[in-house]
C-alpha cells in the first residue's frame, strides 16, 4: 500500500474525497485543500485519469525535520532517487515552504538539485538534467521545521483536460466547474442550463459526466509515465475498463452566451472533444425563458472583478426578478465573490456554499423558484 494526497481547491475536499472512496482508496481523511488516502499504484492511475476535483495526486515518499539547508541536503539524498527515475529522464523541484526558518525558496530548491544530481554523478558518473517542465516532478513541503518530500504523479496540474482551444476574458477553472456541478446535486438528467457560458466550461464538464467520459480522456502524458514502477499494461487495463460508455439518453445542455466571439470558443472546444448535442445559444440571459417545466441553472456571472459592472447591485436585482418571472419549478445556482450585490437577488438561498475562484472568496448559492406561492 502506498500513501497519496490528492490536493483540491478550498472548499471542494468533501466533494474529492466522495470520489477518492468511489475509486477503492481506503483510510481517506480531508485535509486542507487537500485528501489523504492510501492505495496500490493503479490507485494512482485511476486518481489521475478519473478524478474530477482533484489538482494534482503526490505521492509522499520521505519526511523529516529540517533546520537549515544542509539538513534539507542529507534529507534529499537519504532517498535513492536512482528507483524512481533514470538519468536519461529530466526532472523539476517544486518547494512550498511556509517556514521563518527560510527566506529563499529558490536556492531551497536549487539545494534539493544539487542532492540528486551529487546522488547519481556519484553513482553513474553522470546526472540528469533540471528542466522547467521536466519529466519528473518532485514537490518539497515544508512547515515550520517539517518537510515532505513526494512525487508528484500528475505532472501538469489535473485542470488542464486537453479539450479547451481558447478560453474567455475570466474563466472558470475546470476542477472548479466540475465541483459546482456535484455540490449542486445535477442528477445527469435533469435539462441543465449556463446562461452566461462564457467559453462553455461548466456545460463542457456537465457533458462529460453525462456521457461517461474520464476527466483525463483527451490527455495522453503523466509524470506517473516516466518512473521506474510504471506499468503499461496495468495503466492500458484501467484505461480500457475506463471507456466512455454512451448512455441511452443524454440531458439537455443549453450554454448561452450575449459575446458571439467567445461563444465560438465554447463551440470549438466542444467540436475539439467531440462532443456533440450541446446546445450553444448566442443570447442575453434576460431574454431567456424555462424551455421546461424544470431544469437546473449553474452560472458564474460577472463579479465586478476582471469583469467589469456598471452597477453590481441592479445587475444582480435583475438576475432575482428574471428567477421569479420565468424559471417557476427551477433551480438555480450562482457562484460570485460580489458578496453583497449576490444578497440583492431578493430569493432565499436554500444553501450557501463558501468557495474561492483563483484568489477569490466566493459563495455558491442555491434558489429554489417554487410553483405557486411558498411561505
Amino acid at each position: 500500500m502506498q500513501n497519496y494526497l490528492i490536493k483540491t481547491l478550498q472548499g471542494l475536499e468533501e466533494v474529492l474525497a466522495t470520489e477518492v472512496r468511489e475509486l477503492g482508496a481506503i483510510d481517506v481523511k480531508i485535509e486542507n485543500r487537500a485528501v489523504s488516502a492510501r492505495g496500490d499504484t493503479n490507485l494512482g492511475y485511476r486518481l489521475n485519469y478519473l478524478c474530477r476535483t482533484a489538482l494534482s495526486v503526490l505521492k509522499p515518499i520521505a519526511t523529516g525535520e529540517i533546520k537549515n539547508e544542509r539538513h534539507l541536503y542529507e534529507l534529499m539524498k537519504t532517498i535513492k532517487w536512482y528507483e524512481w527515475f533514470t538519468i536519461n529522464k529530466t526532472f523539476v523541484i517544486d518547494v512550498v515552504c511556509y517556514s521563518d526558518l527560510f527566506m529563499n525558496s529558490h536556492f531551497l530548491a536549487q539545494k534539493c538539485k544539487d542532492a540528486i544530481v551529487d546522488q547519481f554523478r556519484d553513482r553513474f558518473g553522470r546526472r540528469p538534467s533540471v528542466q522547467k517542465d521536466g519529466d519528473v516532478k518532485i514537490n518539497v513541503f515544508i512547515k515550520g521545521e517539517d518537510c515532505i518530500i513526494s512525487i508528484d504523479t500528475s505532472g501538469a496540474t489535473l485542470f488542464k483536460r486537453g479539450y479547451r482551444l481558447e478560453t474567455g476574458p475570466a474563466p472558470i477553472n475546470e476542477v472548479l466547474a466540475a465541483g459546482l456541478i456535484y455540490l449542486s446535486g445535477w442528477d445527469r438528467k435533469l435539462p441543465l442550463v449556463d446562461p452566461m457560458c462564457g467559453a462553455g466550461t461548466i456545460i463542457m464538464e456537465a457533458a462529460l459526466m453525462s456521457r461517461n467520459i474520464p476527466a483525463q480522456y483527451y490527455r495522453n502524458d503523466f509524470a506517473f509515465m516516466h518512473l521506474q514502477d510504471f506499468d503499461p499494461d496495468a495503466w492500458r487495463a484501467i484505461k480500457d475498463q475506463a471507456r466512455p460508455k454512451p448512455p441511452v439518453e443524454v440531458p439537455i445542455l443549453i450554454g448561452r452566451e450575449i459575446n458571439r466571439h467567445i461563444l465560438n470558443f465554447a463551440k470549438a472546444n466542444a467540436e475539439k472533444a467531440g462532443l456533440e448535442g450541446i446546445i450553444w445559444e448566442k443570447g442575453d440571459f434576460f431574454n431567456y425563458v424555462a424551455q421546461s417545466k424544470n431544469g437546473m441553472l449553474i452560472f458564474n456571472p460577472p463579479y465586478d472583478a476582471r469583469l467589469a459592472l456598471s452597477d453590481a447591485i441592479d445587475f444582480y436585482s435583475k438576475i432575482g426578478d428574471h428567477f421569479k418571472k420565468n424559471f417557476s419549478g427551477w433551480q438555480a445556482w450562482i457562484i460570485s465573490s460580489h458578496l453583497q450585490a449576490i444578497k440583492r437577488v431578493g430569493l432565499k438561498p436554500s444553501r450557501k456554499i463558501p468557495l474561492f475562484n483563483g484568489p477569490l472568496e466566493c459563495r455558491f448559492v442555491k434558489f429554489e423558484m417554487y410553483a405557486g406561492s411558498r411561505d
